[in-house]
């Protein structure tokens, strides 16, 4: 899904990441690569659908270089991506446990099939999940939202990790600290805004921001921008491209308040 990770990309960039590299299937870098030109491409291989094959020793050099990792948006699913994805953790954690890493997204369904998932995040991990998500990672339906936060605020208490539980009034716990997000507009409904909140919460940490402080903040900015876009365009949908155009508008808010 060559847009979702070109969403996050962008949202990155424009969230002042500085250097964004994004590491893709080889089939799809060109139409990744043409939705902007402001970040880097990096090809990996895939299979004969488009599915990453694996961990290489080119990823692992990236890899060694980065403040933060996201893992997620546009990812698909297969039993050799969920393996991908523990890979990818541990290959953090061995050549560059410095770096920060934010799961989203297909990211999270391979972490769920993995039963010591608890055991692969550290601090410097935030979790993204939608409430299906989390469903699957915690065993609380998604249905049961009180339940699904207070499952959320133990786990991230018990691993350490930081836990942005999405959904109306989304929560942002580390287990120490709890907050609930008040900013975002129901017009942001739509698919491909989760990918910018992935990019914005990467581009903050690489800034120097804690993981509980970038995904707090970016929760905030990420719904600021959405209430700003549904005003100005007199929208009841904002497009997740329109978000990113108005996070400058957002962070200049943030700034001022």
């Amino acid at each position: 899904m060559a847009g979702a990770i070109a969403l996050a990309g962008m949202a990155s960039v424009r969230s002042g990441a500085g250097l964004v590299r994004l590491a893709v299937p080889d089939c799809c870098l060109e139409t990744v690569a043409g939705f902007s030109p402001c970040y880097m491409v990096a090809p990996l291989s895939n299979d004969p659908v488009g599915r990453i094959c694996g961990v290489t020793p080119q990823l692992l050099e990236l890899i060694k270089h980065c403040d933060c990792i996201a893992i997620g948006p546009g990812l698909g699913r297969s039993p050799a991506l969920d393996q991908f994805v523990k890979d990818v953790i541990e290959g953090v954690q061995s050549s560059n446990p410095a770096a920060a890493l934010v799961i989203d997204a297909d990211a999270l369904n391979a972490l769920s099939v993995h039963k010591d998932w608890r055991d692969r995040v550290t601090s410097q991990t935030v979790l993204t999940p939608h409430p299906g998500e989390w469903s699957r990672l915690s065993g609380v339906s998604a249905g049961m939202r009180e339940q699904q936060k207070q499952a959320a605020v133990n786990c991230a208490s018990e691993v350490g990790c930081t836990i942005l539980l999405k959904g109306q009034h989304t929560l942002v716990t580390d287990g120490k600290q709890t907050v609930q997000n008040r900013t975002g507009t129901p017009a942001m409904a739509t698919g491909g805004s989760g990918d910018v909140l992935t990019g914005v919460i990467t581009a903050i940490i690489c800034q120097g921001k804690s993981a509980f402080e970038a995904a707090q903040l970016g929760a905030h900015v990420h719904g600021l921008a959405g209430q700003l876009a549904a005003d100005q365009l007199g929208a009841h949908v904002v497009l997740p491209t329109e978000l990113i155009e108005f996070l400058p508008s957002a962070f200049q808010r943030v700034s001022k308040d």
